[in-house]
């Protein structure tokens, strides 16, 4: 066993490794402190739960919904009028005109926004497109659940207007012109 006695000449060839330390552990400290102000947020605005003890207001006679949908094969629709790509945002536009014109008894143009769940996700998104395109005024409301009438396999019936007679095809729904 030999034991070095006495200092060698020449430099020591020693890592020190002892600054390297002291950066990684500033830029830890840094990285935590960081990290929570880093979390991305999007606002929700979550409906309140209606109080049941009130009666609940019959829509108006002449209200206008306008339900906008992507089906399976990737066909937009509103209401029951059949979009092609080239005429949609045109229709679209008179649909938010005849909207706007009753904006002073029914609020802010709302149009609900319906995909159906087998649809392809860029034709969903080019429906969103659409409807931004035609007119950055609209309210967009997503729809998550079906509507009771589509899962009965009714009709809904039209504001102030008499239920189809089953078998039939009621008329659609169409804006002025």
């Amino acid at each position: 066993m030999g034991m070095d006695v006495g200092a060698k000449k020449g430099p020591r060839s020693d890592i020190n490794i002892t600054p390297l330390v002291d950066v990684v552990l500033v830029l830890l400290i840094i990285f935590m402190v960081l990290t929570p102000l880093m979390e991305k947020e999007i606002a929700v605005r979550v409906p309140e739960e209606p109080d049941q003890t009130q009666p609940v207001e019959p829509p108006p006679a002449d209200l206008l919904q306008i339900l906008f949908k992507v089906d399976e094969a990737g066909l937009f629709h509103v209401n029951n009028e059949t979009l092609t790509d080239e005429n949609a945002i045109d229709r679209l536009k008179v649909w938010y005109r005849a909207a706007k014109s009753k904006e002073s008894t029914q609020g802010p143009p709302v149009i609900f926004f319906d995909a159906d769940d087998k649809a392809k996700y860029a034709r969903a998104m080019k429906g969103l497109d659409t409807i931004r395109d035609s007119s950055p005024g609209w309210t967009i409301g997503m729809m998550t659940e079906k509507l009771a009438s589509a899962a009965t396999g009714t009709e809904p019936t039209p504001p102030g207007g008499t239920p189809p007679s089953p078998g039939t095809t009621p008329a659609p729904t169409n804006p002025p012109q």
